[in-house]
């Protein structure tokens, strides 16, 4: 995966490099510098036919305060929160362009502190020990983020009032989903991009696929909703093919896919299941991974994809080869890869064309796909220590609604998704809306009590010892669930 482990109006073509051509170059108060010593239009207002949407954005003026960001480093471009040229592919161009939208309007200067997570996470912690207002905000995954929500390091949504949590560049559900006891300290939305890498989605080698006659359109499959487990496990096991003739199946031959043991969560989750469940409290609770309907879609997928068969290159199994999954599908070795969208910048020297699905349903009855966010997927944390959360709330929405506004970070975001190789651009972009639209977070997976991720990991190649090896950690993980509630209701 490309990050930590990593739209609603997508549909426009990116123009920021015309809103850059277009702009006049020179007007006093712009905060950022472009190459060659010019400077642009900031556009700060939000414009009239832009609609009642952003009529309501807060506004203030703040008299050039340095509003520091801490970020955490990951292997996307898209988890950038800063820039200080214009120079660059149109993602760093529209960056370039929100951070200075933002610091005219409101008479600030953004900084941007960028490590790795662990170092985010000391730095954010040790910032709070010392009682400093150090770090407005902190980007870093869900999973470390977490630890300080239950610490009492973060705040939640109650103190920042200015952050319009229903307008759409903030993942209202999302939020929800991760939230504890109805304690909000976890926020996604459009400012940090690699929210959308973390999406789980099936590529699928379309030339590759062409090979084959009597394969189906895996296009016409989702607009149909009978892209299930069981077609793909067919489309699979009918390309898996011993290359070289030798009579053994090694990492030079042909196979339906290349995984390892964490992408079973994304095909649970596709399948319509998950770890943890709300009970009749609103509070989460752990049954559902004691459900029947999780078991049997766990044994089918431990069965079908991590049972020796022909048709699956288990990386694992076969560390010594030093092939992963993406150079596996990168070098024609396999028809799917089960990823995330983040890790499609890996396939831009690619040379067949590919496409984008979204993960398979466990059947047609299921209504709905469904992309599964891990535990590490970015979340935004405002640190206890800030003195004036009123400004860090106007801010912050500012930089949302900016990242939304047409022709801004977001729809750039998608167009450098989509430009490369792809059989279809428009059927890839009404996939990545559907993958996009329908994302989900679980709370387990972020905390993982009493080690549970880890144990369904593991027993992706033990099916036979489910129900005792959930039994034997599943005390723990109860406790250490009661008490992430218990903390949440008190910092709340």
């Amino acid at each position: 995966m490309v990050f930590l482990r990593g739209m609603c109006m997508l549909g426009r073509r990116c123009f920021c490099l015309l809103l850059v051509l277009g702009l006049a170059l020179s007007f006093a108060g712009c905060k950022k510098e472009a190459s060659g010593g010019h400077t642009y239009d900031s556009a700060a207002d939000f414009r009239e036919e832009e609609g009642e949407l952003f009529s309501d954005v807060p506004t203030g003026s703040y008299d050039g305060h340095t509003f520091t960001i801490l970020n955490a480093r990951t292997g996307s471009s898209a988890s950038r929160m800063d820039t200080e040229t214009l120079e660059g592919d149109t993602l760093n161009t529209a960056l370039y362009l929100r951070n200075s939208h933002v610091e005219e309007r409101l008479d600030i200067v953004i900084e941007e502190v960028r490590d790795t997570p662990e170092n985010v996470h000391d730095l954010a912690v040790a910032a709070v020990l010392a009682d400093e207002d150090a770090y407005g905000a902190v980007w870093n995954s869900a999973s470390c983020l977490s630890e300080m929500a239950v610490s009492g390091y973060l705040v939640t949504d109650r103190y920042l009032s200015e952050m319009d949590l229903s307008k759409p560049w903030w993942k209202a559900d999302r939020i929800e989903e991760a939230a504890l006891a109805g304690a909000q300290f976890l926020f996604f939305g459009d400012i940090h991009l690699s929210y959308y890498d973390a999406h789980s989605m099936v590529g699928v080698n379309m030339s590759l696929l062409s090979d084959y006659d009597g394969l189906p359109d895996p296009y016409a499959l989702v607009d149909s909703g009978r892209w299930t487990l069981d077609t793909m496990l067919a489309m699979m096991d009918a390309v898996d093919t011993d290359l070289d003739g030798n009579g053994e199946m090694t990492w030079e031959d042909l196979y339906g896919t290349a995984l390892s043991s964490s992408d079973v969560f994304e095909l649970l989750y596709g399948a319509g299941v998950r770890i943890s469940e709300e009970d009749e409290a609103g509070l989460p609770s752990l049954a559902g991974s004691t459900s029947a309907s999780f078991y049997n879609i766990f044994a089918k997928i431990a069965e079908q994809l991590y049972g020796d068969n022909p048709y699956v290159y288990d990386v694992e199994e076969n560390a010594a080869d030093i092939m992963d999954a993406a150079h596996m599908f990168l070098e024609r070795h396999t028809l799917f890869y089960i990823t995330d969208v983040g890790s499609l910048e890996e396939m831009r020297d690619m040379d067949d064309e590919f496409g984008v699905l979204p993960v398979p349903k466990a059947g047609e009855y299921q209504k709905a796909y469904v992309s599964y966010l891990p535990g590490d997927v970015p979340a935004l944390g405002v640190p206890v220590t800030g003195r004036n959360l009123l400004r860090t709330g106007v801010i912050l929405e500012n930089l949302a609604a900016e990242s939304y506004r047409p022709g801004g970070m977001r729809d750039c975001y998608v167009d450098s998704v989509l430009s490369f190789k792809y059989v279809d651009d428009e059927k890839s972009r009404e996939n990545l809306y559907r993958i996009f639209d329908s994302g989900t977070i679980d709370p387990a997976a972020i905390y993982n009590w009493g080690g549970i991720v880890d144990t369904l990991q593991e027993l992706t190649h033990e099916p036979g010892v489910f129900s005792s090896r959930l039994a034997s950690i599943r005390r723990a993980a109860e406790a250490e669930l009661y008490d992430a509630i218990q903390a949440a209701e008190e910092y709340r």
